[in-house]
């Protein structure tokens, strides 16, 4: 089996807070991605989504953010003929009504889902696991 290499791939975060913002983006760095496009909600993420030549391997994008929210950013990602099958993780927090989330979340094609707090270990196998990738496939030089 080859190498995938990950510090060549471009993940997008999306999240009103850029403390969270932050520590996803260090999480990401310890497990060897190197590129990041950040965004502070869905209507910012949407103007580099609609921009085909930026890639964008994975989005991780909050549920709950102002203006336009992360099922909108992820109905609007399925719904384009260039993004639709980019793998999306959305991160919530534990007070929101999560079953009716969830439901509403897998009925368009969410690929991971991470409740807040979270740690780590917790985001990089959902991570490697909406991008489909074994640990022992993951390169990072």
């Amino acid at each position: 089996m080859s190498k995938l290499n990950i510090s060549r791939m471009t993940i997008m975060i999306v999240d009103d807070d850029d403390e969270v913002r932050g520590i996803i983006k260090d999480y990401l760095t310890m497990f060897g991605f190197r590129s990041f496009i950040e965004a502070r909600d869905g209507a910012e993420a949407y103007r580099f989504v609609l921009d085909t030549i930026q890639r964008i391997d994975l989005i991780i994008s909050d549920w709950e953010m102002p203006r336009t929210d992360g099922l909108s950013l992820l109905k609007a990602v399925r719904s384009h003929n260039g993004r639709y099958q980019t793998p999306f993780i959305m991160v919530t927090s534990q007070q929101s009504q999560e079953r009716m989330k969830i439901t509403s979340a897998k009925r368009h094609a969410i690929d991971c889902y991470i409740v807040k707090p979270f740690r780590s270990e917790i985001l990089r196998e959902k991570v490697f696991q909406a991008l489909k990738i074994t640990e022992d496939a993951a390169q990072t030089g």
